[in-house]
């Protein structure tokens, strides 16, 4: 169907993604939801916040007790998307109905000063893709796995490599 024929609502999608994970050593909870337009039926943009907690065990202190690391992370990132492969089980007959994407965005995130003494800003540049699971036609679940392009040494993630879960509607 012709990108044309859809009102300016039927292009604005929603969604984003929630991460959890607690533990004896780490607590890791990142909340970050997204608002993005078609441009056309594969190419999308748009933006979203971020807001990430952490909390480390680093060391055992002389009394017994613990030296915790824990911080606040507030951020922006906008972003483009494009589906290369509409539906690859046209391709692999034994494969369902995904898609294959590739996504690229821009993200700032504000560190707490008595944290990172370097800079409150930290500016990366991802770029990879990930698979998109249609759920109906306006839903999707998506998984990306994307790559630093660039990045400081104050990284909030263990590596230059980074995935998400989340949900478009």
């Amino acid at each position: 169907m012709a990108q044309s024929n859809f009102s300016f609502s039927d292009r604005l999608f929603f969604g984003g993604n929630i991460f959890f994970e607690a533990g004896d050593w780490r607590t890791d909870i990142d909340v970050s939801p997204i608002v993005g337009y078609y441009i056309t039926p594969r190419l999308s943009a748009g933006t979203g916040i971020t807001y990430r907690y952490l909390n480390y065990k680093l060391g055992q202190n002389p009394d017994g007790t613990w030296h915790r690391f824990e911080t606040h992370i507030w951020g922006f990132r906008p972003f483009t998307n494009y589906v290369i492969i509409n539906n690859v089980g046209e391709w692999i007959p034994i494969v369902g109905d995904f898609r294959i994407f590739a996504h690229f965005e821009y993200e700032a995130l504000k560190y707490e000063k008595r944290v990172f003494p370097e800079g409150p800003w930290q500016h990366n540049i991802l770029g990879g893709g990930g698979l998109r699971l249609p759920m109906g036609r306006r839903s999707s679940a998506n998984i990306f796995l994307l790559w630093y392009i660039y990045s400081k040494p104050q990284n909030p993630y263990s590596t230059g490599l980074t995935w998400r879960i989340g949900f478009n509607f």
